[in-house]
């Protein structure tokens, strides 16, 4: 990151670098050094302390913590975790979130370093750091899920993560037949199995029909249990814990993907 980051204090310094030097062998940590082009200064065997007093130094030096904070960037490529031999990418950029976090700092899965918003509690940066989004990964969730939620669930605001992710399906909807009913009257009417705006398939077997009728109702489904109710009934009476919430989101994100599947026909081509 070209902005200079301020100097970290000691404490800092110290469990960044516990984190970081899990992560890799003492032969490793040398090229890190060698490819940031710092120098170890520390006379330590300890790996974490040949992390610690080599960029504790070298902040002085710099005025900034910059150089440690791209060792960091550079040891958590993802690259380097493919084999498996280095740990638990996931699991380690949780770890190296949460006092990164209270610096105003956080890790991406991309392995980018990036500025973010202050967090000052321990309990806020455990929210953060073990939100729905690890989870979401995971599963290869539907962008069009994360993208509509993701602010969200960062906030474990689970209530309305399912519902803008249910609205979601509408807005596919509409945007692919152009009609602007909503909800059960528009999934009733794109997909009839004897008059669609929207086909999964050619409807020419009874399998087929009932392919499509198997989507039309499942997004009933969900219009009806996650819209309906979350859209008038109070955030106390329902209570949507992160399970759920994962649990729902997977379920439309695999909607998206059939409705990413359907086509568009002309109605007249359909008896």
């Amino acid at each position: 990151m070209a902005e200079k980051i301020r100097k970290l204090s000691n404490s800092e310094i110290e469990v960044l670098a516990k984190i970081v030097g899990e992560c890799m062998t003492g032969t490793q940590m040398d090229s890190i050094f060698h490819e940031c082009g710092v120098r170890d200064t520390s006379s330590e065997s300890t790996k974490w302390k040949r992390i610690f007093y080599t960029f504790q130094a070298k902040q002085e030096i710099d005025g900034s913590s910059n150089a440690f904070l791209n060792f960091i960037k550079k040891s958590l490529n993802p690259v380097r975790f493919v084999s498996g031999k280095n740990g638990d990418h996931e699991a380690i950029l949780a770890e190296i979130n949460k006092p990164l976090l209270l610096m105003g700092l956080e890790m991406t899965n991309e392995g980018k370093l990036i500025k973010t918003v202050v967090v000052t509690t321990i309990s806020e940066v455990e929210r953060r750091t073990r939100s729905l989004v690890s989870e979401l990964q995971k599963r290869h969730i539907h962008a069009d899920v994360v993208k509509c939620c993701k602010e969200e669930y960062l906030q474990e605001n689970y209530f309305h993560a399912v519902f803008e992710a249910a609205k979601s399906l509408s807005e596919k909807v509409r945007e692919k037949t152009g009609l602007q009913e909503d909800g059960s009257t528009l999934f009733n009417t794109v997909f009839s199995v004897n008059n669609p705006r929207l086909a999964l398939n050619s409807l020419q077997t009874s399998t087929e029909k009932n392919l499509q009728n198997g989507l039309k109702e499942m997004l009933n489904g969900v219009t009806h249990m996650v819209r309906n109710v979350t859209a008038h009934e109070l955030k106390v009476k329902w209570v949507v814990n992160e399970q759920d919430a994962i649990d729902i989101l997977t379920t439309i994100s695999f909607l998206h993907k059939q409705l990413d599947e359907c086509f568009v026909v002309p109605q007249h081509i359909i008896s």
